[in-house]
């Protein structure tokens, strides 16, 4: 029986990315607060996919219940998660970040987070009974940013979040994160980084690609990964060794 996956945030970037790689052996949950249509999920997944798309974002905690709700009908059951769903709002360092942007990403990242995993952790307990669950942190909640502070001060606390709930469901599902570092997405770019300038600090002197961090968030949510929890993947091309 093909296991049913939810990956938040999976229109674009790593979430797509992520997406793809499990749609190739289970039934996928894609999610993001813009709608998509049938085409959308012809193109990026081919006609014959198990792929189902439900629009809510992850910082209305309302969406969230919803959406847990629809996938315990429609499939009833789920599997595992990838929680990815994320946002950086410009200005965001901190001499410039407004009171505004200060609480949509807290809103999104951490709070939308916290709701995420423990709504959707509890709906793989109840219909599962095992499985597993992986964040999508950041090498800047590791090193913190001054370019990027609450931004990077929500990614620290999803890396405490991972910890807790690890620690929260047991053995029977396991919770762990990845955490990226420069990654060629569109929230990247969106974001004003010099790639150049960056990629001069990491080991692997290049960005990362989305399909990279799926391949890491797809070990750590599989059998394969059965003796790991609680744990932070740094996927950054050795940018923090550096």
């Amino acid at each position: 029986m093909k296991k049913v996956a939810l990956v938040t945030g999976s229109t674009m970037g790593i979430g797509l990315a992520t997406a793809k790689k499990l749609a190739k052996k289970n039934i996928v949950i894609i999610n993001s607060n813009k709608a998509v249509d049938k085409g959308f999920i012809e193109k990026e997944f081919g006609k014959n996919a198990e792929v189902y798309f439900y629009k809510a974002d992850i910082s209305n905690k309302e969406d969230l219940i919803a959406m847990r709700d629809w996938i315990k009908k429609k499939f009833g059951r789920l599997d595992i998660l990838s929680a990815n769903a994320g946002i950086i709002p410009l200005p965001c360092g901190i001499d410039d970040i407004t009171d505004e942007n200060v609480h949509k990403t807290i809103d999104t990242n951490l709070i939308g987070t916290f709701n995420t995993v423990k709504l959707f952790g509890n709906l793989i307990k109840e219909t599962a009974k095992k499985g597993a669950i992986v964040c999508t942190t950041s090498v800047d909640g590791i090193i913190g940013e001054p370019y990027a502070v609450i931004y990077s001060t929500t990614k620290a606390g999803i890396i405490s979040l991972t910890k807790s709930y690890a620690r929260y469901f047991g053995e029977n599902i396991r919770v762990n994160a990845v955490a990226p570092g420069l990654i060629d997405t569109p929230l990247t770019a969106t974001a004003g980084e010099d790639p150049a300038a960056t990629t001069d600090y990491s080991i692997i002197k290049r960005m990362g690609k989305p399909e990279e961090i799926a391949n890491a968030i797809a070990f750590l949510l599989s059998d394969e990964a059965s003796f790991i929890t609680g744990q932070i993947l740094a996927v950054d091309g050795g940018f923090t060794l550096k």
